[in-house]
């Protein structure tokens, strides 16, 4: 293997670990605990009481408390955007880099977005509930972010990391030429965005205007270690920087939403695992699992969440044993995401990265004194 492709397979490979850990908490904690809100999510009945939370899968979240394995996995989805989408501004003005993005995320979620209508519609149909929404409704909540400017809740209850994931690409977009020269005035955004937060708290702003604002610069931390790893900061200041950004992430976490502060914790052990990683990138290389739920990763987040509770809810339901039923969904949204990944994820991001070419810039840049990185060794999110 090349050595510059398995420096930065690290960042790849935590993309499939952090989507096990998402599916992970829904399947074996959410579904059995949050009854009610699993409920509201799939328009099912709310699973009865006798069908008690099974003992072989408190441990996974009793053990250690703190630690919750949902957020885990988005603060290092969080993180791997962070440190790869600085690759893909190098060479691209920002439309290019708008339009590749565009296509990298938009086409799956409509495809996991009809995936998920069907699943309600389907467990509607089995437990005799009515249809819940609107066409109006539904088409609005087809575009991610869309639903914020109509203050509509979220149907999926996932679209609220990709509507983060978009705002930083307009971040990004707007601080393209920083990226581009390496510069440490980067890091100027996230505090700009602090001192906006803290000046719509103190003036009465919702939540939904607030609350994206943490994650953005959690999300820089990321950018951080990309730093880091070309070269443009020494190892002081990365420290330096990435603790100011944890710090800030804390505090106005804990502004925006009380009831979130705690997750700091799993965040903080999120950033211990990515900078175990990107240390030791030789435990992180590539291997075929790893590589395919990479791969998978964006298409499997997308269509678990309430397609799997709805199936949980009907198997449970018809009897069938806990375990048997977290199997069955497990593999059939492994398998559906597979399917996803080939026949829209895949076309859709070639044709972006088609589409993007033509905005690139004339000559490739490259920051001074460092060596560039090849295109087979970028990260496949990049």
């Amino acid at each position: 293997m090349d050595r510059s492709t398995s420096r930065v397979d690290f960042a790849n490979t935590l993309r499939g670990i952090a989507a096990l850990c998402v599916l992970i908490a829904h399947y074996t904690y959410n579904f059995w605990t949050l009854r009610d809100a699993v409920a509201s999510l799939a328009h099912a009945p709310v699973l009865p009481e006798h069908f008690a939370f099974p003992m072989y899968l408190r441990w996974l979240h009793e053990t250690i408390p703190q630690f919750n394995w949902g957020a885990f996995g988005v603060a290092v989805f969080f993180l791997v955007s962070g440190f790869v989408i600085p690759f893909s501004l190098r060479n691209m003005t920002w439309q290019g880099f708008l339009v590749g993005r565009l296509f990298r995320i938009i086409p799956l979620y409509m495809a996991g977005f009809s995936i998920t209508i069907l699943s309600i519609w389907l467990v509607g149909r089995y437990f005799g509930v009515q249809w819940p929404f609107s066409i109006s409704e539904v088409s609005i909540l087809y575009l991610p972010g869309l639903r914020e400017f109509f203050g509509m809740p979220s149907i999926d209850g996932i679209v609220w990391t990709l509507e983060i994931e978009i705002k930083f690409y307009l971040v990004c977009a707007l601080g393209i030429a920083l990226f581009r020269r390496g510069s440490i005035w980067v890091f100027a955004i996230p505090a700009a965005l602090a001192l906006g937060e803290f000046y719509m708290i103190r003036n009465g702003y919702g939540q939904i205007a607030v609350l994206p604002i943490p994650f953005l610069i959690f999300m820089f931390i990321g950018v951080v270690f990309h730093y880091l790893h070309v070269g443009a900061l020494t190892a002081e200041r990365s420290l330096f920087l990435s603790a100011s950004l944890f710090f800030g992430f804390s505090i106005l976490l804990g502004q925006a939403m009380p009831g979130l502060a705690s997750m700091a914790w799993t965040y903080g052990f999120a950033v211990l695992v990515f900078a175990f990683a990107a240390s030791f990138p030789q435990l992180f290389q590539r291997t075929r699992i790893g590589d395919f739920f990479a791969d998978i990763s964006y298409p499997l987040y997308v269509i678990h969440g309430v397609a799997g509770y709805a199936g949980l809810r009907v198997l449970i339901d018809l009897g069938v044993k806990a375990w048997l039923s977290l199997i069955i969904i497990t593999a059939g949204a492994t398998g559906l995401a597979w399917v996803l990944h080939v026949v829209v994820e895949t076309p859709s991001h070639n044709l972006g990265k088609r589409l993007a070419a033509h905005l690139r810039l004339p000559i490739v840049s490259q920051l001074p004194g460092i060596e560039p990185v090849p295109a087979s060794a970028l990260p496949a999110a990049a």
